[in-house]
Order: C-alpha cells, then sequence, then structure tokens
C-alpha cells in the first residue's frame, strides 16, 4: 500500500493553485494578444501596408521592437502566435489523453 505525505502534497496542492491562476491570466493576455494581433494582420493584408511599407513610412519603436512597417516585424508575429497555437493545443491534448 502507497504511503501519501499530506503535508506534502498539502503543498503541492498550493502550489497548482498559484499556478492555475497564473495560467487563467495567461489565456486572458493570450485572447487580448490574439484581438491586437488580428487587427495587425488586416493592415498587413492591406494595400495601405504595401503603400506604407514602399513609401518607407518611418513609425517610433520602443527599444528592442521592430517596425511594423519591415517585412519581417508582423509575418514573424503572426508565425509565432501560429506555434503557440499549436503548442498550447498540444499541452491540452496531452492531460486530456492520459
Amino acid at each position: 500500500m502507497e504511503v501519501f505525505d499530506a503535508q506534502a502534497l498539502q503543498k503541492k496542492y498550493e502550489r497548482w493553485h498559484e499556478l492555475n491562476e497564473q495560467m487563467q491570466d495567461a489565456q486572458e493576455k493570450w485572447l487580448e494578444a490574439s484581438t491586437l494581433l488580428s487587427e495587425l494582420q488586416t493592415y498587413y493584408q492591406s494595400e495601405q501596408w504595401r503603400k506604407d511599407h514602399e513609401n518607407n513610412v518611418m513609425v517610433e519603436c520602443a527599444d528592442n521592437r521592430y517596425s511594423i512597417i519591415s517585412e519581417d516585424a508582423l509575418w514573424s508575429a503572426l508565425t509565432d502566435h501560429q506555434e503557440q497555437a499549436i503548442r498550447w493545443m498540444r499541452l491540452g491534448l496531452d492531460v486530456i489523453d492520459r
């Protein structure tokens, strides 16, 4: 018969509870990020983005951030978002498949 350490398991539960709250926050952030990226994608696929890119429109950027006028910034954001979505789905499927 397996013997459990109830106190050690209590600590694990408390840690799980803390992480669970953080995961709920992360889901809210994911939804916000998806909304922002959707608007950026619409711009990226528009004629205006092509014209802004051709005219080398200058935008102010925060430190260590690329301009949305560059060819790679929004493309990378979209592919990063898709890859993150796939990782989240796989994590969820691992839990369901247990």
